[in-house]
């Protein structure tokens, strides 16, 4: 883990999400009517919604309530924040929550969004320019927190050797192949990386976030998916079974007596081996992104493990533990508070993502949205442009979908 940080103990990537889940819980996409035409209003919301999938019955017949979308104008705003001023490297402007890799997730998780609402059929306005400029930002600004560690030329750009790092460029590339807005150039790019991060868990079972020795399993969830997408989309048979291989032994790991460890040494030995609920969740929802049925081990690990009606069966409001039934676990800036016996806000807000995706899980999926909404989300998610990180990680897992 980064020296810069003062969180020595859990996966960088989660940190954003602690922040969700503490000042934006976690909400779904709303019904929304949207117009016939490709392009929306500015004001429409862009993502219309399956009853049957994200609005399933609550007990006593209580309908979810609503939530906010991502409009056109609140996506624009918001990557005029990114690709301008950028993220902050900490969460909320908190000095005392350093967040180095900051504009990796802002600029992968907004690319994230706006391939998904292509593929959903309704884009932004020039969404190809908009995703060739997030990558030309991710392959330069967003570089260097991770370039002390090493770099390594790909297709021409030298990019740091972090899996975290490496699986989000994947992703955003997949998106652009996936949506039809690849150009030769980024198409070389995905091919290149590919290859390269093939090569590379040939050599070494676990791969580092920072360093040499900070792995968490988790940070190859990005990774896997972004294989698994590459040998689908390319026809490449290396990049499937080497993205195959990555997610068998995430599972592997998921099935040790003590359950997923949240920190190994690179040969996939437990360092901590307790597991978490944000683990759990991160990892259930990129496998499940590139539609890998591993997903589902995660994510009902999680449910059944993790996540209760705090309130009890009759009333729709779910919430998860960051740590398993029956273990006291100490609250840090993963976890969040932990609140009423053990519920803790980080995995709770990962969970919504996670579920979203688990058809098996909806009903779990309505509850966490209806807790959601009833603490208040609005306020914050009205400005975009000051809270960038927060807003690209929210709106990334409420529009998530299988690619």
């Amino acid at each position: 883990m980064s020296g810069a940080s003062p969180f020595r103990i859990i996966p960088r990537a989660l940190l954003p999400l602690l922040t969700l889940g503490c000042v934006l819980p976690v909400a779904s996409l709303a019904k929304a009517g949207i117009p016939a035409s490709n392009h929306l209003p500015a004001q429409t919301a862009l993502t219309p919604i399956d009853a049957s999938r994200d609005a399933s019955p609550a007990p006593n017949n209580l309908t979810p309530l609503p939530s906010l979308e991502p409009t056109v104008a609140s996506l624009e705003v918001l990557e005029q924040r990114i690709r301008g001023k950028g993220c902050r490297p900490r969460l909320l402007g908190d000095k005392g929550r350093s967040f180095i890799e900051a504009q990796l997730l802002c600029d992968a998780h907004l690319s994230f969004i706006l391939v998904q609402a292509a593929l959903d059929g309704h884009p932004l306005p020039d969404t190809p320019r908009r995703l060739k400029a997030l990558l030309a930002d991710v392959l330069d600004r967003a570089r260097a927190p991770f370039t002390p560690h090493g770099t390594r030329a790909v297709a021409g750009h030298p990019l740091p050797l972090s899996v975290l790092y490496r699986g989000h460029v994947l992703l955003m590339l997949a998106g652009m192949h996936r949506a039809g807005m690849a150009d030769e150039a980024s198409t070389a790019l995905f091919d290149a990386l590919a290859a390269q991060l093939v090569e590379a868990l040939s050599r070494q079972v676990w791969l580092p976030s920072f360093g040499k020795s900070a792995i968490w399993p988790c940070d190859s969830a990005p990774a896997a998916a972004g294989l698994l997408l590459h040998g689908r989309l390319r026809g490449n048979a290396e990049s499937h079974a080497a993205g195959g291989r990555l997610v068998a032994r995430l599972v592997e790991l998921a099935a040790l007596p003590t359950g997923f460890p949240a920190k190994v040494d690179a040969k996939g030995r437990p360092v901590e081996a307790t597991p978490r609920g944000t683990t759990l969740a991160w990892t259930g929802a990129f496998l499940a992104m590139a539609s890998h049925p591993a997903a589902k081990t995660f994510t009902t690990t999680l449910v059944d493990g993790y996540c209760d009606h705090p309130a009890g069966d009759l009333l729709p409001f779910a919430a998860c533990r960051e740590w398993p039934r029956g273990v006291k676990g100490r609250e840090d800036s993963a976890s969040g508070p932990l609140v009423h016996g053990g519920y803790s806000i980080g995995a709770s807000a990962l969970a919504i993502a996670a579920t979203r995706l688990s058809d098996a899980h909806q009903p779990w999926h309505a509850h966490l949205l209806n807790a959601a909404r009833e603490m208040g989300i609005g306020s914050t998610l009205e400005r975009p442009g000051d809270f960038p990180l927060e807003s690209a990680l929210y709106w990334w897992g409420t529009t998530v979908r299988p690619w």
